[in-house]
Formats: structure tokens, sequence, C-alpha cells
């Protein structure tokens, strides 16, 4: 399950607390119940079923019932999301992407430490070199991502440019601009109707571009 895009502000908001911040990474390892997760929080129970009331109400988590050796049975809180949000804010740029899970591309297959043979310090060693190795990649592909974000806002400054001096309106640069955004995570109609807006405007500012080539309007011809 992934949140839609209009719950994107419930989900913020729910974030915005670091101990429901700090009740996801404990569910991300594994279904807990209220108590427990108040003992591990240091909290009052009540306390703790509020932040969980918030998370429900984002979409974040869910209930399901579990048994207990103890006594009665007791009601778990485990994730029903699978998604990445991230967002990107420099000058001039402020995207918000939520990628599902599902439809996230394929990451290329690193291959796992070899162990079988090492045991005890050796095998942890190894597996602790293969964890490093992955990190120096993540950082690696995130630098490459703020540079190609910083790109892709130059290269729209400077399409609103052209389109400025072939004497589009600032109405219509702004619709160019929101047109020229990431594509949002949309699904379904409201993803085809995007697309169908975006290409639609694509080939008309196309148009425009062309006129206004053959009339040498914004090229410093006269």
């Amino acid at each position: 399950m992934t949140p839609q895009t209009n719950d994107i502000d419930k989900v913020f908001k729910a974030l915005g607390h670091v101990t429901r911040r700090r009740i996801l990474q404990l569910l991300a390892e594994r279904p807990r119940y209220p108590y427990e997760l108040g003992k591990l929080l240091n909290l009052h129970r009540r306390a703790v079923l509020k932040h969980l009331d918030a998370l429900r109400e984002a979409g974040l988590v869910e209930r399901e019932p579990g048994e207990s050796s103890l006594g009665p049975d007791r009601v778990y809180y485990r994730l029903s999301v699978s998604f990445e949000l991230s967002a990107t804010i420099l000058p001039d740029v402020f995207v918000v992407r939520l990628t599902h899970a599902d439809s996230a591309p394929r990451v290329t297959r690193v291959p796992t430490a070899d162990t079988g043979r090492l045991s005890g310090a050796s095998a942890v060693r190894r597996l602790l070199e293969e964890l490093r190795r992955v990190d120096t990649r993540l950082r690696e592909i995130e630098d490459e991502a703020m540079r190609l974000t910083a790109l892709r806002s130059r290269l729209v400054r400077e399409i609103e440019a052209v389109a400025r001096a072939c004497g589009r309106s600032p109405e219509e640069c702004r619709r160019l601009r929101s047109l020229l955004e990431p594509f949002p995570s949309l699904v379904d109609d409201a993803l085809s109707r995007h697309l169908a807006d975006w290409t639609q405007f694509v080939r008309e500012m196309l148009a425009m571009f062309r006129r206004a080539q053959d009339e040498g309007v914004g090229d410093g011809t006269d």
C-alpha cells in the first residue's frame, strides 16, 4: 500500500514528530504492541496510543490481532506502507517525490559478501566492508541526484527565458514551468490526464518557438 498524492500533507505531519519517527523505526523491524513500544521509548501507554493514532490517520500503520502466551490476546501495530518519500530544496527548486516500492526501478544487484567459509570476527569484518561499499555508492548516487536536479532547474529557467523572449505571457510561463516539473506521483486517470496535458502543451510551445524563430524573435536578429 502507498499513500496517495493528496495524502502527502498528512504523511509529512505524521513524520514531523521525533517520537513518531522512532515508532516507525521500531515497527520497521517487526510488529509491536503499545505496551512494548512504551517500554522501549520510555513513554506512557496513552502517549504511545496517541502517536499510533496519528500514524494510522496518515495511513502509515495498521492494527492486527495477535496472540500472547502471557495472558489475553494483544493488538499489534505494523507498517502498512512501502514507499520512498524525498524532498529536494534548492534555489528555484522544490520537488517532493513519492516513489512506490512496486514501481521503483530495479536496482542492479550488489554481490553479497561470501562469508560461507568464515566465522566470528572474520565474517563480521567482511560484512562491514561490504556495508561500507554500499554506503559509499549510496552517497555517490545522492550527490549525482543533487547535481542533476540543479542542472534540470537551470534548463527549465533557460526554457522560460526563451518563452519570455518570444512574448509569452506570465501565465503561459507559469503553466510551462508547472508542466516541466517532474511528474508527480499520480495514479490511473490522474496520471493519464497529466500526460495528455503535458504532451499537448509541449506541442503548442514547440510550435510557438518555431514561429518565433521563423520571425526572428528572441534570437537577436532585427
